[in-house]
């Protein structure tokens, strides 16, 4: 009887440390994917306000402070169908919506600007500004908007080894998200995860032919531009081509949790 109960405890005391590191994984795993979800609709939120972004005297309220983050929580619910919000207490998301107000405030100048028709803001640029801030609060953790090394217009954006691996296999596997609890990072074993954008129409306006280019509106064919507005070469992408992805690491394992 007592060598029985030894071995029961010996079992029992090996499953628990393995079942509270699943529970921690996939703890982890759910606030990494909020960051990434939070980021993709901050990206939509901008990609859909477009018209009120480039117009010249327009009332931009919803472009600023809480506004801003009401409208990113509104379009966040809707893209994911949910009605319910990431946990702002949580240290990384708490920054991520700070750095998001942070990053309008620092284009207001040009957002309400009356002379420029084309402000040049467009999601690609917001989503790197978030991402170069955010990498600066010192919490340890890196998001971005990347794609295929050829396929890169902003050189900081470019992937690295272990981006480059994952958008192969959400290429070739068509998922819908991969997540790597032991991904490198800078030579240290890290939270890594990531997503792949969805083409959509208004893409095609930069990245698309010449026929899908506003500036070619209304103009004989021999007189159009073969660049998009913000000066770029269009690459003649279709909606069925890999549109890019979000790429979220977590290197610092006290940026998990609460805030304090």
């Amino acid at each position: 009887m007592i060598i029985k109960y030894f071995i029961s405890l010996l079992i029992l005391l090996l499953i628990l440390p393995l079942s509270t590191l699943a529970l921690g994984n996939t703890s982890k795993k759910q606030e990494i994917q909020e960051i990434a979800k939070i980021y993709s609709a901050s990206m939509q939120y901008i990609f859909k306000q477009q018209t009120l972004i480039n117009h010249q005297s327009q009332d931009k309220e919803v472009l600023f402070g809480n506004k801003f983050i009401d409208k990113i929580k509104l379009t966040y619910k809707k893209k994911f169908n949910t009605s319910s919000f990431p946990d702002e207490n949580k240290l990384t998301i708490k920054v991520l919506l700070e750095v998001m107000v942070e990053v309008m405030e620092d284009n207001k100048t040009l957002l309400l600007d009356e002379d420029i028709k084309f402000k040049g803001f467009i999601p690609a640029i917001f989503a790197f500004q978030i991402s170069e801030k955010y990498s600066k609060k010192g919490i340890g953790l890196k998001v971005k908007f990347t794609n295929e090394l050829d396929r890169v217009r902003n050189k900081f954006n470019s992937p690295d080894s272990w981006e480059i691996a994952a958008i192969g296999k959400l290429k070739q596997q068509a998922l819908s998200e991969f997540y790597d609890p032991k991904g490198f990072y800078k030579g240290s074993e890290s939270f890594r995860y990531i997503i792949p954008v969805t083409m959509s129409p208004m893409c095609l306006t930069c990245h698309g032919t010449p026929e899908n280019n506003p500036e070619n509106l209304n103009r004989p064919i021999n007189k159009w531009t073969l660049f998009d507005k913000t000066g770029f070469k269009m690459e003649h992408w279709k909606l069925t081509d890999f549109g890019g992805a979000i790429s979220v690491t977590i290197y610092n394992l006290d940026t998990l949790g609460e805030a304090h």
